[in-house]
């Protein structure tokens, strides 16, 4: 068995399999990329592909993937064809994947994935989001589990997670992947930025499935329109107005942020990025607001271009639904 976390692009390769049935067939190539969830549509989260121009075919499958001196970098998976066959286009799970997942079923039965109990926001707009906050890379922590580490460690909702043991994490994908490969009860240290300022948060990895037991996954939701009442024009395409007491506990909002949005003009930059009526804009670029007259105050520091992420609430779908809390974000059209 070799070392896939060795193997950069362009290596050479060569598979071995029974591809139509003819047995001990040996093929070569080079690795193409390194694939993650996001390039590969319908895959599961937790898996990375190597990519290979090596000819693979139906029957390839379990084979190996070899580098030259021998040893065993991957398993041959499967292939993007539009034939049915051979394109030029295969991928092999890596081996370190691999011999993880056989560990696991032959000392526990099963296998395990590590976890720090967050969830993260996900979209296109992630990228903006990150940007209006002045970062290029970091994952934004949309709920804690109060019982799993990230909770008893102190991580919040809205802390972006920058880096795991001193290494900078990219995006959600990657920061799974590392998690999810972490000994259980093993140590790690995860640097936030929270509100412009770094934090180092230590807590000791659990197990997934316990992590997460019974989490059920929230629906999204579209509010109907609320009453005109106190409106005031946003040049984000939106008109405002104060939250009522009743709708601050619909929304689960402790203090006095918050404001309603009223009405989304159509081709808008809110309509944009998503903001609905009834949701309710908590803060703008990470700065809280109270009233419809700060949401104009900080609109009118924004320059043309400039990324906006606006944090909001949304209420639930249904009656026994929870609201839901997502940061939207993206480029104001220039002039």
């Amino acid at each position: 068995m070799g070392n896939s976390d060795s193997v950069q692009v362009g290596d050479w390769v060569i598979a071995i399999g029974s591809p139509f049935g003819l047995q001990a067939t040996v093929t070569a190539g080079i690795v193409s990329a390194e694939r993650t969830i996001r390039d590969l549509p319908g895959a599961h989260q937790f898996q990375n592909f190597l990519q290979t121009d090596a000819a693979i075919n139906p029957g390839n499958s379990g084979g190996p993937l070899l580098n030259t001196r021998g040893e065993v970098i991957g398993v041959n998976t499967m292939i993007a064809t539009r034939s049915g066959s051979y394109e030029g286009i295969g991928f092999a799970l890596p081996a370190n994947a691999a011999v993880k997942v056989y560990n696991d079923i032959i000392r526990q039965g099963r296998v395990v994935r590590g976890s720090i109990g967050v969830k993260w926001s996900q979209g296109a707009s992630q990228s903006d989001t990150l940007e209006a906050f002045g970062l290029d890379h970091g994952v934004l922590v949309e709920d804690v589990a109060p019982s799993g580490p990230a909770g008893k460690a102190g991580m919040k909702s809205d802390d972006i997670i920058v880096a795991m043991n001193d290494q900078p994490v990219k995006d959600g994908e990657e920061l799974v992947t590392k998690v999810a490969d972490l000994p259980i009860g093993s140590s790690a240290t995860f640097t936030v930025d929270r509100n412009g300022k770094r934090l180092d948060l230590t807590m000791a990895v659990a197990e997934r499935s316990v992590v997460w037991q019974g989490e059920s996954q929230l629906a999204d939701s579209r509010p109907a329109p609320g009453p005109s009442r106190s409106v005031n024009p946003s040049k984000f395409g939106i008109t405002i107005m104060r939250l009522t007491q009743k709708e601050r506990q619909d929304l689960a909002i402790e203090d006095k942020t918050g404001v309603k949005v009223v009405t989304v003009d159509p081709g808008s930059f809110a309509e944009d990025i998503g903001l609905q009526e009834g949701d309710a804009i908590l803060s703008v670029n990470r700065q809280s607001v109270t009233s419809p007259d700060e949401v104009m105050r900080v609109q009118t520091t924004f320059k043309a271009g400039q990324a906006v992420a606006l944090r909001i609430a949304r209420p639930p779908v249904g009656r026994h639904g929870q609201p839901q809390r997502a940061y939207l974000a993206g480029h104001l059209p220039s002039d």
